[in-house]
């Protein structure tokens, strides 16, 4: 499935060329330091702090390379007054499968059992310092194509399962987010401080699982549990 322009996505286009680091990072950054305004991102319509939202996500706790690569960027913008993510809390947000309270644990159970029996490989990814969105501080994450095929049959199996699911693959950009603004203010400083960051070198991961986690909000930080934990082989 080809990636779509839309405007609700960020970028609105989606790189030309999924596999080539330089493509993707260079898409992100011109998205980002053509911004005029950040947007608070916790100001979103249906969430508070009873909300829980199931999501397939993968995860970089334990990751000590990435956690002091975003560390290191994080410390270069702490004046700018971002809410950070922790490094338990570094994440790349894969597909929404609906609210808790609309998918019973049999289906939870169920999704997973049907992830497991597809086989998904393992995936050897790329973050890249830096660029950011709208409300967001965050790496590129490259390849592309590993990461859309995951989201594709993640999609495929909710659907045959019946869960709300989420956004659209055609929609979808991958990345992953160290600090996010709480609040609505100029662009232009958070342009100005990043673009140093963006000559640090990349960081490999490895990822070898695929969680299904139970996501909230505390105070403006992300928090879940993982509820199913997927193998990638």
């Amino acid at each position: 499935m080809a990636l779509v322009s839309d405007h609700m996505a960020f970028p609105a286009d989606p790189p030309s060329d999924l596999d080539d680091a330089d493509t993707i990072v260079r898409a992100d950054w011109e998205a980002y330091a053509g911004l005029e305004h950040l947007v608070n991102h916790w100001d979103r319509p249906g969430w508070d702090t009873r909300t829980r939202r199931l999501y397939w996500m993968l995860t970089f706790n334990g990751h000590h390379q990435l956690a002091e690569r975003a560390a290191q960027c994080q410390r270069a913008l702490q004046h700018l007054g971002l809410d950070l993510t922790p490094p338990e809390g570094l994440h790349v947000t894969v597909l929404r499968i609906g609210d808790a309270t609309d998918v019973p644990a049999r289906t939870v159970d169920a999704l997973a059992d049907r992830v497991r029996g597809l086989g998904l490989p393992r995936l050897v990814l790329v973050a890249h310092p830096l660029a950011g969105s709208r409300g967001a501080v965050r790496f590129s994450v490259t390849p592309w194509t590993g990461l859309v095929h995951l989201h594709q049959q993640l999609t495929a199996v909710g659907r045959a399962l019946g869960v709300p699911g989420g956004t659209g693959t055609g929609r979808w950009r991958p990345h992953l987010g160290i600090g996010y603004s709480p609040s609505d203010r100029p662009a232009p400083p958070f342009i100005k401080a990043v673009e140093p960051l963006r000559l640090l070198a990349p960081v490999s991961l490895v990822v070898e699982s695929l969680d299904l986690v139970e996501l909230r909000r505390g105070t403006r930080q992300y928090r879940w549990r993982t509820l199913q934990r997927v193998a990638l082989s």
